[in-house]
């Protein structure tokens, strides 16, 4: 007698949290318009890249808390992010991450559980946000990834859009001026690729690995990025990297989508 009151409360709960969810979606989404042009001088290339409906895998690199703030103004549909487990463990914190579309990954180790969690939506036709580098990189260059993108990507076919962000690591830097005085803006230019699935064979017809999926991956970001940002995805050292197969990657499931 149990069973049907609890799948009643399961039921009502999870469409709070969605009303919830898209709710907070369209206030981010007009909030972050807002305050936009009085945080930086922002240039955007290829924002009708993102497809609107269908899995999506957005990948971006990572060098400031407020990529997150800009990648929201590209998302035309409400998403979800790979998020660190720590957050959930702060008061309020934890509950508004959850209601942004946010869910757990243990960092530095194989998470089977937000792997499969990730697998389902992207399965069922959601949008998934996740900077693959897995934290910001500290000199601003591409970092070596963990894999767990490229096998997202690869078991479920999800069309991947790359998101180059040049710029917002000067947002929280001391402030310059000009001659006169005036504030500058930073400058930032984000570009937005053409969306595409990882292939599963070479032109031979070999099975490729998910190191040369990753590979590939980053080296559409890195693409769109200028070459003092391509750090580990530069063409020549994706090409010395292959040259050396037993290069150590971090685990495969190291990148959640918010920063920290």
């Amino acid at each position: 007698m149990t069973v049907w009151p609890a799948k009643i409360w399961r039921g009502f709960s999870y469409l709070v949290w969605w009303v919830c969810h898209e709710w907070l979606y369209d206030l981010a989404w007009y909030v972050y318009h807002i305050m936009e042009p009085f945080v930086a001088e922002v240039e955007i290339e290829g924002f009708h890249n993102v497809p609107r409906k269908g899995p999506v895998i957005m990948t971006a690199n990572h060098m400031s808390q407020w990529d997150i703030f800009f990648i929201h103004n590209l998302m035309p549909r409400p998403g979800f992010f790979m998020t660190k487990i720590e957050y959930f463990g702060v008061f309020f914190l934890g509950g508004l991450v959850k209601l942004l579309g946010a869910f757990p990954v243990n960092r530095g180790k194989y998470d089977r559980t937000a792997l499969q969690y990730a697998l389902d939506l992207l399965n069922r036709g959601q949008q998934l946000v996740i900077f693959p580098e897995g934290t910001r990189s500290k000199d601003y260059q591409l970092q070596l990834i963990p894999n767990g993108a490229a096998l997202l990507a690869s078991r479920t076919g999800a069309q991947v859009v790359p998101i180059a962000f040049a710029g917002t690591e000067t947002i929280s830097r001391k402030p310059s001026f000009d001659a006169r005085g005036k504030k500058l803006k930073p400058k930032v230019l984000i570009r937005v690729g053409q969306p595409y699935c990882l292939p599963r064979t070479d032109q031979a017809g070999r099975k490729l690995d998910l190191d040369q999926l990753s590979d590939l991956m980053m080296s559409k970001i890195a693409e769109l990025l200028p070459p003092e940002y391509q750090g580990a995805y530069s063409p020549e050292n994706i090409a010395a990297r292959r040259s050396q197969p037993s290069t150590d990657r971090p685990a495969i499931m190291g990148g959640p989508a918010t920063s920290h």
